[in-house]
């Protein structure tokens, strides 16, 4: 088995936990602590520490006195292709993405300059009417300390894999592990606040 978009590896679980085990079967199990520990942050966070290369729609945003920024409701990191309605694929010169001076992007502000506002199609539908193609993510390496948190999780989790101490609703690995999604270490849940996505 391979960790699947896990934010950390085997190895270094292993290094952090002080495990020399080298049983095929351990490190099964061991990789599916790593993938659970690693989608618990994406819960907490709302948002993936990993590239994910998709196309989203979005409906013409209302309620804006120039109808000129479309906010996300995910992290985007690049932009292949945008279009919007009947104007149809716009350019990188004609919109900026927010902010600008850090990444991940929350908003997609259409430039003065460009003249034109978030449109329906040609249909005049305007729910789906703008799509992103792209990258989307927080980041696409693991921050350092999202992969503490990850390897504090999982230790975590295999301390509690015989189901002992286990608070809340248990979860059962295909490998037999029984986890807490509850039970994340104090130093860990301080980290994946900061990191919290509020949109």
């Amino acid at each position: 088995m391979a960790i699947t978009n896990g934010y950390c590896s085997l190895t270094e679980l292993k290094a952090y936990a002080t495990i020399s085990t080298t049983d095929a079967t351990d490190d099964g199990a061991l990789e599916d602590l790593v993938e659970a520990a690693s989608r618990v942050i994406d819960d907490v966070t709302r948002r993936t520490f990993y590239a994910r290369t998709e196309t989203k729609y979005y409906n013409v945003p209302s309620g804006q006195a120039n109808n000129k920024i479309l906010y996300l409701d995910d992290d985007l990191l690049t932009v292949t292709t945008l279009t919007n309605g009947s104007y149809g694929t716009l350019t990188s010169a004609q919109y900026w993405l927010l902010p600008r001076n850090a990444t991940a992007k929350w908003a997609v502000e259409l430039r003065p300059s460009s003249g034109i506002t978030w449109t329906s199609d040609t249909a005049g539908d305007s729910q789906g009417a703008i799509t992103i193609a792209g990258t989307w993510g927080y980041s696409s390496t693991t921050p350092d300390d999202i992969k503490q948190a990850c390897l504090m999780i999982a230790r975590s989790y295999m301390f509690k894999r015989d189901g002992q101490s286990v608070e809340g609703i248990a979860q059962v690995t295909g490998a037999g592990m029984v986890i807490s999604p509850a039970d994340i270490p104090r130093e860990a849940a301080i980290i994946l606040n900061s990191y919290r996505r509020l949109l």
